[in-house]
């Protein structure tokens, strides 16, 4: 008994090493997932390595296409704040509003310390208690409150290199920071500048300055994905015979059979060549090419210039 492909095209764990172990004369399950044969078994760790080497294929800013992904998310921050501060105090009484802030944002102000935490907030006393004093006694101090740290896709293994834009301002983010840099700016006397800057750390981005406003971020990162479920969940391993590759079945059928034939000490060198140049020709082929002329220099997309600007009535 077979299992149809699937009707994206590609072909379900059970009907891949189904191909595979017909492809030895060996008995073709019906179950993958769960089944306590010990060849099956195999079959299914040799299918698993399989896609862990083929994700670890891709580079920092290559690899494959079908791995990277774009995220986008917003900044939480406000501004327009203004209260009481009291020189040695941590609370800051009569807020115009405390709507919007919440614990652990970071407060900016003159009036107080940089990077202060918000640790309590009181809507009906309009107060707002933060985690250091404030450096002086002021009326009418203006704040903005704003989240400095943001999740990461669960599936990400790394962010491409200079991806990261605000899309708001049509800046280009600048980072990731190292630990030096990043310390320059959260410890040191160092100009902002208008430009996010941004640094991965405890598996999350953080921004600096912190926000005061909301913001669109995005940025493209690859995908730790290499299978997926039914439904197209992305995941890190098979769950279900239903789960198809990300990346072309036929490449994990080559490599099945490459690891098997090495792992039951016959010789693999055939197969294992197969698998290789398998891999090399869909790496190469999966982002397209842009055409190197030897007849003359390549130039990059030209995206407005003479051949598409009219002489006259420019911007009608």
């Amino acid at each position: 008994m077979t299992q149809p492909i699937t009707s994206l095209g590609q072909k379900t764990i059970l009907r891949i090493v189904q191909e595979v172990m017909g492809d030895f004369g060996l008995p073709q399950p019906t179950q993958v997932i769960g089944n306590t044969d010990k060849t099956v078994s195999q079959m299914l760790i040799h299918a698993t390595r399989v896609g862990e080497d083929l994700a670890a294929r891709g580079g920092m800013n290559d690899g494959w296409p079908a791995m990277r992904k774009e995220y986008t998310f917003n900044l939480v921050g406000y501004g327009g704040y203004s209260g009481n501060t009291t020189a040695g105090s941590n609370v800051i009484t009569n807020m115009n509003t405390v709507a919007n802030i919440a614990v652990g944002m970071v407060g900016t102000s003159t009036a107080t310390p940089y990077g202060v935490t918000v640790t309590a907030v009181d809507p009906i006393g309009l107060t707002v208690t933060l985690n250091q004093t404030a450096l002086n006694t002021s009326t009418g101090a203006l704040f903005s409150f704003g989240n400095e740290s943001y999740g990461v896709p669960t599936d990400c293994d790394h962010f491409i290199q200079q991806t990261g834009w605000d899309r708001s301002f049509r800046w280009q983010l600048v980072g990731p920071l190292n630990a030096q840099e990043w310390q320059v700016l959260k410890s040191g006397i160092s100009p902002t500048g208008p430009r996010l800057r941004w640094r991965l750390m405890d598996n999350k981005i953080f921004v600096n300055p912190v926000p005061a406003s909301l913001d669109s971020l995005v940025m493209e990162y690859y995908s730790t994905g290499w299978c997926q479920s039914a439904a197209g969940v992305p995941q890190t391993g098979w769950a279900a015979d239903t789960d198809t590759p990300v990346l072309q079945d036929r490449l994990f059928i080559l490599g099945i059979i490459a690891r098997f034939l090495n792992r039951k000490g016959f010789d693999s060198t055939s197969a294992q060549r197969e698998y290789d140049d398998a891999v090399e020709a869909a790496i190469g082929r999966s982002g397209g090419s842009r055409v190197l002329p030897i007849n003359a220099r390549a130039e990059p997309p030209i995206l407005l210039g003479s051949a598409n600007v009219p002489d006259t009535s420019y911007g009608s």
